[in-house]
């Protein structure tokens, strides 16, 4: 798969100490579309939905075989 211009998004930027550039995964979990990002300077840790942040507690529930 080749990666095109149009698909690169512009850089989010840590919430606690603004750096810019994240690591992001993006993910399907249990019907959901959830987003990792992780901050490689003060290692701060977030999970989102479309609708906002998710803890990680509710992600671990999701992932939670039936």
């Amino acid at each position: 798969m080749q990666s095109r211009a149009e698909d690169w998004e512009v850089p989010v930027h840590c919430a606690r100490c603004s750096k810019a550039g994240l690591i992001e995964i993006r993910m399907r979990v249990a019907e959901r579309d959830l987003t990792f990002r992780r901050c490689g300077r003060c290692e701060a840790q977030t999970w989102e939905t479309t609708d906002g942040p998710v803890p990680l507690v509710h992600v671990l529930e999701l992932a939670r075989t039936r």
